[in-house]
């Protein structure tokens, strides 16, 4: 089954994202933020950001968990009218660096999709759920040099005093990352359960 399409950065909507465009599926894309300061972004009670890059392996896994969480939303009519309020925003953050600091400052509780690094008992294939003080330390493990630097996405939103109140990180223990199309067989074997993970997430906020 092909991926739903998910929101993510358009270069070319700069003019009129104060609007925050509203795709098919209710998704808001994220504004252009290389000439503007970032205001127009309306922000969301509730987002998830995955990221990740698709074409250096198992460092796409966060996307791949949003791709399996949008076909969940035919089962998940909250989550459908959430969008649909404005009041949950499940958004593609790609490798994008500093453009993801007004995401992260609206947002009230974040869910980030990400790889994770092997070690210290994670085991390749694994699903986590992480929060609280283990997420700086989850983020520090980044494998790949493409990957969006979350910490100083974090870091900066922390200075302006605008952050989440709640910060999870579901993913899945990648075991290669490299210029490769498409997950490892022992990564794509948890993604099933990283999106259970997630699922649990948002319905816990929604309830």
């Amino acid at each position: 089954m092909p991926a739903t399409p998910v929101a993510s950065i358009d270069p070319d909507n700069v003019a009129g994202f104060a609007k925050s465009a509203i795709d098919s599926d209710g998704n808001r894309a994220l504004p252009d933020l290389s000439a503007v300061d970032g205001s127009g972004w309306a922000g969301s009670r509730f987002t998830v950001l995955a990221v990740g890059n698709p074409i250096m392996g198992d460092d796409g896994i966060g996307l791949e968990i949003l791709a399996q969480l949008q076909q969940l939303l035919p089962q998940r009519p909250v989550w459908q009218a959430a969008i649909a309020r404005g009041e949950l925003a499940l958004l593609e953050g790609g490798t994008n660096g500093m453009e993801l600091v007004p995401v992260v400052q609206e947002a009230e509780r974040l869910l980030i999709l990400d790889s994770v690094a092997p070690g210290n008992g994670r085991e390749p294939g694994q699903a986590l759920r992480m929060s609280g003080d283990h997420v700086p330390r989850l983020l520090s493990m980044k494998m790949s040099p493409h990957q969006v630097g979350l910490l100083d996405v974090l870091s900066s939103a922390r200075l302006t005093g605008k952050e989440p109140t709640v910060l999870e990180v579901v993913g899945v223990v990648s075991e290669k990352v490299d210029l490769n199309l498409g997950l490892t067989p022992t990564a794509a074997s948890g993604i099933k359960a990283a999106t259970d993970l997630a699922a649990e997430v948002l319905d816990s906020w929604l309830k």
